[in-house]
């Protein structure tokens, strides 16, 4: 990135979590990482690999963030998948959500993050262009 061109959003936010730690984020900006990581990893191998590797730990702040940018839809399905944990709780620990998976995730639980994954890719919500509207309309939430 040349000198002159800005930072991204995503750039300033690990920036501030390399620099101050994730505690500092504003609500909106762990929505937001939330988000990305949620995309990412979804995209890469389902909502089993989001939950499954670190990015899981964010379920809450990405539940947040699909609701603050108006995509209920998505919310939907993230709230359904986040059921298969105990009480709907996604543990933070990886290590908890690992074991979890692996040694007490059904048979029908497995489908259903299977058929939520399927649909997460059905839904149609421009989640990221809602996520740069509601950013251009809030930058107080977004500090540089």
């Amino acid at each position: 990135m040349s000198e002159s061109q800005p930072k991204s959003r995503m750039d300033r936010i690990y920036e501030r979590i390399e620099s101050d730690g994730f505690d500092s984020l504003t609500l909106s900006e762990r929505a937001s990482f939330g988000l990305t990581h949620l995309y990412m990893e979804t995209h890469n191998g389902g909502l089993h690999q989001f939950f499954f590797n670190d990015a899981g730990k964010l379920a809450p702040d990405a539940l947040r963030g699909l609701e603050m940018v108006g995509a209920p839809k998505t919310a939907s399905i993230l709230r359904r998948a986040m059921s298969v944990f105990p009480d709907g709780v996604v543990p933070s620990d990886q290590e908890q959500r690992r074991e979890f998976m692996c040694d007490s995730l059904t048979e029908d639980q497995e489908d259903l993050l299977s058929s939520l994954t399927t649909e997460f890719f059905q839904a149609r919500e421009s989640v990221a262009e809602l996520l740069d509207t509601y950013v251009e309309k809030h930058p107080e939430e977004f500090p540089t």
